[in-house]
């Protein structure tokens, strides 16, 4: 999608899912294990910090490397200890990269189907076209029928429930979607917004995006 017609869908399900998540901005600490060697490893801490750590060293937010070989890393978190391998957090997490573009594209598993999907802060809601409903299965024409406005026209609309939405390792059940009656081109990705990224903690360092799901 282009950035023009992206941001014209983006604002007009912001309107029409407007008020059906109130976003939370607190951050839930965790660590993500980076990279790995025999009593080392490099910890992403709280999304923002990289750690080089060697057993028994404790990193300024207080999480301490236990120990460490080339397949795992215990750690201790608030007292609580972790057996982690590569790539692998604390809590369930999902790490994307920009793309040229600075968009944030992915693959969502939603009710299970995988579908190409973009990070999109600006729509309210998730969003995704008839073709990719009938694709995973969902009877949209059950839900609400809206009228919403597109860069090609107005266009028929129907609020769905997700029954999960997941990217890497976050999972949320019952996530508030919208169906479009749009041309495949011209929603050829899943917008993923604040239905879903209101319940996660978001992190960029760069051109890396860490999604966390809270605790």
């Amino acid at each position: 999608m282009t950035g023009p017609v992206l941001r014209r869908v983006s604002a007009c399900v912001a309107a029409l899912l407007l008020g059906f998540v109130a976003v939370r901005a607190a951050a839930a600490p965790h660590v993500m294990v980076m990279s790995l060697g025999q009593d080392r490893a490099e910890l992403l801490v709280n999304g923002t910090a990289i750690r080089s750590l060697r057993s028994g060293q404790t990193s300024p937010e207080g999480v301490t490397l236990v120990a460490a070989t080339r397949a795992h890393a215990v750690v201790e978190v608030e007292g609580r200890r972790f057996a982690l391998g590569l790539g692998q957090a604390t809590v369930a997490a999902a790490v994307l990269k920009a793309d040229r573009q600075g968009h944030f594209a992915t693959v969502a598993h939603i009710n299970g189907v995988a579908v190409p999907a973009i990070i999109d802060t600006g729509a309210t809601g998730m969003a995704l076209s008839t073709e990719t409903a009938r694709r995973i299965g969902i009877d949209y024409t059950r839900g609400q029928t809206v009228s919403v406005a597109t860069a090609g026209g107005k266009r028929t609309g129907w609020r769905v429930n997700l029954a999960t939405v997941a990217i890497g390792e976050v999972t949320l059940q019952n996530v508030e979607g919208v169906v479009l009656d749009v041309p495949a081109g011209d929603l050829p990705q899943v917008l993923v917004g604040m239905t879903f990224l209101g319940y996660v903690d978001m992190q960029r360092v760069g051109d890396t995006l860490t999604l966390t799901k809270r605790r």
